[in-house]
C-alpha cells in the first residue's frame, strides 16, 4: 500500500468504533477516518433507549442495555489506559449505565473525535470494488432521518458493531400456543412490568441471574430455567432455579423434568447470534458462533484491509477492545507482519478444530486463561503493553464470586496494587 493518506471506514461508534478512531488518528494525519454511527450520539449498545422495538425514525432498536443496569466489571476494567475514569463523587467499583455512557463522551471529547462521526446514519451495504487482496470498498449507507442514499468509498473499512444486535431465540415446542407474553431480553427495559406476575426466565448466565434478581421485588413469582449445574447463590424466596424448557402450553411452561408451572411471561435470555447484514456472504460467513475466515477474530484473510474490533464474546470488555483495536490499527498500517493467506486460513481451521475437541462452541472463549492468552498473544504481536495482571485475577474471582454470592457482588469495593500485579476487596 502507498505512503499517501488512507480513507478509512469505521462502522459504529462505540467502545470499539471510539478506540479505533483513536488509534487512527494517533498515527500523524496517515489516515482520514470516518465513522457511521447508527444511533444520536457515541457509545453504540450504551445508549439506553426507552423504546424496545422501533425508535422514532421507524428503525429497529439497536439497545440492549436497561433502566436500572450496573456494569458487572469494576471501574479499573471499564476504562481505556490512557483516559483514567476517576470521579471523586463516586466511589462505588460498579457504575450504573448512565456512568458509563458518561465517560464514553468524555472519552470522544477528549479526543475531539465528534468530527469524524456521522450520526444517524445506517450502513446498508459494505462491497469490494475488486476481487484484489487490499481492493478499495464501497460502503452503501442512508441518514435516518430522511432515508436519502449515499455511498462514498473507502481504502480500509473497520467492523466495530459488537454483537448485540440480533436475539438468539432457540426452537421450543409449543411456543407459538402460548398466550402470554414473549419477549427477549434485548426488549426488557423496566422491572415493573412484570409486577404482579408469574415469569419464566430461560438462562442463567450474566443477563438471566441479573435480570431475575431485578424483577424479584415485583414479580408474584420467578422461574429460572437452564441446563448448568445448580447455582451456589442465594437468591430471593420467589426465585425458583428449575431445569431448561421442554415444552410450552397455552397457560405454562413444562421442564425437562417434566414438572409444569403457569406462567404469564417468557423471558429469553439466551444471548445473541452475529449477524452482519451490511457484509455479502461472499465476504463474511456467519455459522453459529462462527465467523469466517478471520485471522486472531480480527483480519480477514482474504482481504486484509478489512478488520473486526469487538466481535468476540466473554471478554473483559473495554481493556480487551482497546487491545484489539491496537492490533487492528497496527496491522493495517504494515507494522505487524502477517502470515501468507494459505497460512493464515490453516491457523483459523486449527483454532476451530482443538475448540471443537474440546467440546467448545466455536468463537466463544470458555475459560478466563483462554481469553487472557488471546489478549497476550495480541499484545505481543503489536508491540504493545498487555493489560495488567491484576484485571486478569480480578475476572477470576469475580466469576468464582458470581458462583457464590451473586446478589451482594455489586457491593464490593476493588482496590489495584500501584503495580498493577494484584488486587484488594476493601469490603
Amino acid at each position: 500500500m502507498s505512503e499517501e493518506v488512507k480513507r478509512v471506514a469505521v462502522i459504529g461508534a462505540g467502545i470499539s468504533g471510539l478506540s479505533t478512531l483513536t488509534n487512527l488518528l494517533s498515527l500523524d494525519r496517515k489516515y482520514i477516518p470516518t465513522c457511521f454511527e447508527r444511533g444520536s450520539d457515541v457509545g453504540g449498545v450504551w445508549q439506553y433507549n426507552e423504546n424496545t422495538h422501533t425508535d422514532e425514525y421507524g428503525m429497529p432498536v439497536f439497545s440492549s442495555i436497561y433502566r436500572d443496569l450496573i456494569s458487572n466489571l469494576p471501574k479499573p476494567m471499564m476504562e481505556f489506559p490512557d483516559f483514567p475514569n476517576t470521579d471523586p463523587d463516586n466511589d462505588s467499583s460498579f457504575m450504573h449505565r448512565e456512568d458509563v455512557m458518561n465517560y464514553i463522551k468524555r472519552y470522544a471529547d477528549h479526543h475531539d473525535l465528534g468530527k469524524f462521526i456521522r450520526t444517524h446514519t445506517y450502513v446498508t451495504n459494505v462491497c469490494p470494488n475488486s476481487e484484489e487482496r487490499f481492493p478499495e470498498w464501497t460502503v452503501s449507507y442512508y441518514d435516518v432521518r430522511n432515508k436519502e442514499p449515499q455511498q462514498d468509498v473507502f481504502d480500509a473499512v473497520f467492523v466495530c458493531t459488537g454483537h448485540h444486535h440480533t436475539p438468539y431465540i432457540p426452537d421450543i415446542e409449543g411456543v407459538e400456543e402460548f398466550q402470554g407474553e414473549i419477549i427477549h431480553s434485548k426488549n426488557y427495559r423496566i422491572p415493573e412490568r412484570f409486577t404482579n406476575k408469574r415469569a419464566v426466565i430461560l438462562g442463567a448466565s450474566f443477563s438471566g441471574t441479573d435480570l431475575a434478581t431485578g424483577i424479584s421485588p415485583y414479580a408474584k413469582q420467578i422461574f429460572l430455567s437452564h441446563i448448568k449445574e445448580r447455582l451456589k447463590s442465594v437468591f430471593p424466596e420467589n426465585i425458583i432455579e428449575k431445569p431448561g424448557i421442554k415444552r410450552m402450553t397455552r397457560t405454562s411452561v413444562v421442564f425437562l423434568d417434566d414438572t409444569g408451572e403457569e406462567v404469564d411471561v417468557l423471558l429469553f435470555c439466551t444471548g445473541y447470534s452475529y449477524n452482519f447484514p451490511f457484509l455479502s456472504d461472499d465476504v463474511i460467513n456467519v455459522n453459529g458462533n462462527k465467523v469466517m475466515p478471520l485471522y486472531k477474530h480480527v483480519v480477514h484473510v482474504n482481504h486484509p484491509n478489512l478488520l473486526f474490533v469487538g466481535i468476540l464474546k466473554n471478554v473483559s470488555y473495554f481493556i480487551v477492545i482497546n487491545v484489539s483495536s491496537k492490533f487492528a490499527v497496527a496491522v493495517l498500517n504494515g507494522d505487524i507482519s502477517l502470515p501468507s493467506e494459505t497460512d493464515m486460513q490453516k491457523i483459523v481451521d486449527e483454532y476451530f478444530e482443538k475448540g471443537k475437541e474440546r467440546g467448545e462452541k466455536p468463537h466463544t472463549f470458555q475459560t478466563n486463561d483462554q481469553m487472557w492468552e488471546f489478549e497476550q498473544d495480541l499484545s505481543k504481536m503489536a508491540g504493545i503493553q498487555p493489560c495488567p495482571k491484576a484485571f486478569e485475577l480480578i475476572r477470576a474471582y469475580l466469576i468464582q464470586e458470581c458462583t457464590y454470592n451473586l446478589t451482594t457482588i455489586r457491593d464490593k469495593k476493588f482496590k489495584i496494587s500501584d503495580d498493577k500485579e494484584s488486587f484488594q476487596v476493601l469490603n
